[in-house]
């Protein structure tokens, strides 16, 4: 059994406070993992010091969109319909990037039109089932919530597959907590790139 929730991302937090409890949860997990395995570093947050690792929101420059193009924002330009890999991580191997870790407690469409009919995930070995996205497409800005996170450790391979229903573009973002071994070394300052 894999459970989630689909629902409206601007009513998450008001509507689904066990959303606040799950991502805490996940936070510490992240955290506890990345103190184990960077130790002697420390958390140092959004405004990490010598010493500390950061923490950021998910950022799209860990990714490649389904060209194996590296993305500066969620947006991307879908440009086959069928069963495809839309997502996969920029390192080597479609992993993520050493020196980063991910704790993903979800993925949320940005834009009204969805473009595709399900999604499913493989994070290393583990291949994650299909969800069908269709009811989402009731929602103004809809999401998906998984009920437990999962950890993309760096070297970990990450790929997300989605069946596309139309070409088009679509923003597609990973809900979640980055944490960033070297604080300095995601570039964050192209032009284009979201925040």
């Amino acid at each position: 059994m894999f459970p989630y929730i689909i629902c409206d991302l601007s009513k998450l937090k008001p509507e689904y406070p066990e959303f606040k409890r799950l991502m805490a949860d996940l936070r510490v997990r992240v955290e506890q993992k990345a103190l184990a395995d960077w130790d002697p570093l420390t958390n140092g947050g959004m405004q990490a010091h010598s010493g500390q690792f950061s923490e950021t929101t998910i950022m799209p420059q860990l990714f490649n969109n389904m060209a194996s193009t590296r993305l500066v924002t969620w947006r991307q330009f879908l440009s086959t319909v069928g069963a495809q890999t839309v997502m996969t991580g920029a390192g080597t191997g479609s992993t993520i990037a050493e020196d980063y870790k991910i704790g993903l407690i979800g993925l949320a469409f940005l834009d009204k039109e969805i473009r595709v009919t399900e999604v499913k995930m493989q994070i290393s070995d583990q291949k994650l089932p299909r969800i069908n996205v269709e009811e989402a497409m009731a929602y103004e800005q809809p999401c998906i919530v998984f009920e437990e996170g999962w950890i993309l450790d760096e070297e970990t391979g990450f790929d997300l597959y989605a069946y596309v229903e139309c070409r088009g573009y679509q923003r597609l973002k990973l809900i979640g907590i980055q944490l960033n071994r070297v604080p300095n070394k995601l570039q964050v300052s192209d032009t284009g790139a979201a925040l």
